[in-house]
């Protein structure tokens, strides 16, 4: 945890939850693990207000809570779950195209509220889209099956309790001790009671809509008997509802982003069939894992067959031609699959680990490209091929004149991009007898920009803040301007019988 990022996540935490919130959160920052009765002797609050900057941090899942010694409980903030806030429109975009605007008002249901009940959940995303103008007879149903839809692509799950083991045990010790399967699989599974309570309030949503059709032809007796409708379905789900929470499963997210990386630099290289190729590979591989993992270092292998099996109609690849792709996609750089075995044409996998770093590779070079020019860029590329190169070396390899390619490299040094070691001939480290070597440093080049994002992300934040301060009765004057402006028009529109 670095100092941008917690600045980074004290701004958010004011601006998402207010001040209150924020020296509540700012706190638990800078300090670490902290009991509730420090948070009140050094902040300042009073101890109702403690309490409820806490409860809401722990409905959104940004701070971590745990017994010390069976009696106080102390509390941690997860600065990982604060940032992630700046990637919610990415989230519900993407539940947007996947999904529709039932799932798309869903996930920002669920990140709005931070963890909430499957039936006020779809309550309030019904409530939107009718307000929205749409018409529908079976809209909670259609909401119901996107959110069942969003729980079998492990988009949203459900929330552990606080005693169960399943948060402190890895993955590989649930498997020794058996049953590790299913707790899983629960996790994206809805309950067996409100399964029932579901299908119950399903036929009985049926049968009054069918006797409405054919007892109430009046627009009065239809809005009565829909409101007893919700009334009598709302109830039992409520019922059937209550103890399970479901939250926005955020690794299924950046395992799609991953993946939509992958695709896109596959198709890059080579081809959109290619693409396909990849794209149907990790998609089956992914229906095969119980325990879908970011932090895997490959996918599950699958036979040829399989591939050849789960393959789209469109494009139309033959099998001749699936095994070129395969092949080019294994042996040629950049090497985005692996190959083992012979038997049955072999098993495929895709290298997470190494595909990880081909994308930061290529993020770091446009730009390095974009700040510092072609020429920057091809020395840059030069040392990330060959790894270690001496000055004269690098101006030859990269046909480039000598005092020119002296400049750039000390201009790339000067700004971090590379690194100079130095090995002496003599004790005495006299500059003529001392080879002086640039190297690139991938790692180290990862997180100098992932800190220079945060940087730029926080001044971004701050100076939104410090402009809408500044500019709060011009922001309040537009704002009513265009709501007159708006119920000019709907009176216009409703005075011409439109």
């Amino acid at each position: 945890m670095s100092n941008q990022q917690v600045r980074v996540a004290s701004l958010l935490l004011q601006e998402n939850f207010g001040d209150l919130v924020e020296s509540v959160g700012s706190y638990l920052l800078k300090h670490g693990v902290t009991p509730m009765t420090d948070i009140i002797k050094n902040t300042g609050l009073k101890r109702n207000q403690v309490r409820k900057s806490l409860c809401v941090l722990i409905q959104h899942q940004l701070i971590k809570w745990h017994h010390y010694r069976g009696v106080n409980k102390r509390y941690t903030f997860t600065v990982d779950n604060m940032l992630l806030r700046v990637r919610f429109p990415r989230y519900i975009r993407t539940a947007k195209v996947l999904y529709g605007d039932a799932g798309e008002l869903i996930i920002e249901d669920l990140l709005q509220h931070g963890m909430s009940l499957m039936s006020q959940c779809l309550c309030r995303v019904s409530e939107r889209l009718e307000a929205a103008g749409v018409q529908n007879a079976r809209m909670e149903d259609i909401v119901q099956e996107q959110f069942l839809a969003l729980a079998e692509g492990h988009f949203v799950q459900r929330v552990e309790p606080p005693n169960t083991e399943l948060v402190t045990i890895s993955y590989l010790d649930q498997r020794a001790r058996g049953g590790s399967t299913v707790r899983v699989r629960q996790r994206f599974e809805l309950p067996p009671a409100v399964t029932e309570a579901m299908a119950a309030s399903s036929r009985k949503r049926k049968r009054t809509e069918n006797g409405a059709r054919g007892e109430e032809p009046s627009a009065k007796k239809t809005r009565g008997s829909s409101e007893t409708l919700e009334e009598t379905v709302g109830d039992e789900e409520m019922a059937a509802d209550s103890g399970f929470l479901w939250y926005v499963n955020f690794d299924q997210f950046h395992q799609y982003f991953r993946n939509q990386g992958i695709v896109s630099a596959v198709a890059e290289k080579m081809d959109e069939t290619a693409a396909c190729v990849m794209r149907t590979i990790l998609s089956h591989s992914a229906n095969l894992q119980e325990e879908r993992s970011l932090c895997s270092a490959g996918s599950s292998e699958l036979l040829l067959s399989q591939i050849t099996e789960s393959l789209p109609e469109r494009p139309h690849v033959t099998s001749e031609e699936l095994d070129q792709y395969l092949k080019v996609l294994v042996d040629d750089e950049p090497n985005f699959l692996r190959k083992a075995g012979v038997s049955g044409g072999g098993t495929y996998s895709v290298d997470f680990r190494h595909t990880a770093e081909l994308l930061c590779k290529a993020t770091i070079e446009s730009i390095v490209r974009e700040r510092f020019g072609s020429k920057c860029f091809r020395i840059f590329r030069l040392l990330v091929l060959k790894k270690i190169l001496e000055q004269k070396q690098v101006a030859d390899h990269a046909m480039i004149p000598s005092r020119e390619a002296k400049e750039l490299l000390y201009t790339l040094l000067a700004e971090n991009f590379v690194t100079l070691q130095e090995i002496p001939r003599t004790p005495d480290y006299a500059p003529s007898r001392t080879f002086y070597l640039f190297s690139v440093n991938l790692p180290y080049l990862s997180r100098m920009v992932l800190e220079r994002c945060f940087k730029a992300m926080g001044n971004l934040i701050a100076k939104r803040i410090a402009e809408t301060k500044e500019n709060k009765s011009v922001i309040a004057s537009v704002c009513l301007s265009v709501c007159v402006h708006a119920d000019e028009q709907i009176k216009f529109f409703t005075s011409n019988g439109h």
